[in-house]
């Protein structure tokens, strides 16, 4: 659907709730539910406007869903983004690095980068792109089963860099959601980038899709 033209709030300081003062055992025992977040109310939101703003800028009238949930990801069946809601309050982010050592999604480039990167798989979903023989043809089969662990060629020119650990290598739909990140990205030169790169051919294919 194309964008609305009803004006929406920025926060250039989150919300303040509550559980912010408590300490990290307490905030632990808190339900997500409980937490009251709401993600047009976060710092994430401007973010996610962004990404629209980049579908937009390439004449894409695609806007994933996007909600809060326990991690990044986009669904199988759901044309959405589910957004990890400890990035949404830099309280949240402080327990994260806490517990995990680092913040997926820590910083704003950061979070931007993965929001293309499923909206790719958000895409795909929506048209049913990976049913295309073309698709086919070019990333592999989407039934492809994910493996535990993938062999790494940091070497190789068939595949786009966008996220770290080579991810367009460990299976055909990250390939794809890989390259239409790099593609979505704005003033990305790609063209010139690539040029020479057999991963070129699929960056030409979403172009023009």
């Amino acid at each position: 659907m194309p964008l609305s033209n009803r004006a929406t709030r920025v926060h250039d300081t989150p919300r303040e709730y509550r559980w912010e003062s408590l300490d990290d055992s307490d905030l632990q025992t808190l339900k997500l539910s409980s937490l009251r977040l709401h993600l047009r109310d976060s710092l994430v939101w401007p973010e996610v406007e962004r990404l629209y703003a980049d579908l937009d800028r390439r004449g894409l009238r695609f806007r994933p869903h996007c909600w809060l949930s326990s991690e990044w990801f986009s669904p199988d069946g759901v044309p959405g983004i589910a957004i990890p809601f400890f990035v949404a309050h830099p309280r949240l982010r402080q327990l994260e690095r806490q517990m995990m050592g680092e913040v997926e999604g820590g910083n704003s480039q950061w979070r931007l980068r993965i929001l293309r990167h499923e909206a790719g798989h958000a895409i795909d979903t929506a048209y049913g792109l990976r049913r295309r023989a073309d698709w086919r043809a070019l990333f592999g089969y989407a039934s492809e089963p994910y493996p535990d662990k993938y062999a790494v060629r940091p070497a190789s020119r068939r595949y786009v860099q966008h996220l770290d650990y080579w991810y367009a290598q460990s299976h055909p739909t990250e390939d794809f959601a890989e390259t239409f990140a790099v593609w979505l990205q704005p003033r990305a030169r790609w063209r010139r980038h690539y040029t020479g790169w057999p991963a070129l051919k699929k960056l030409e294919y979403v172009d023009a899709l």
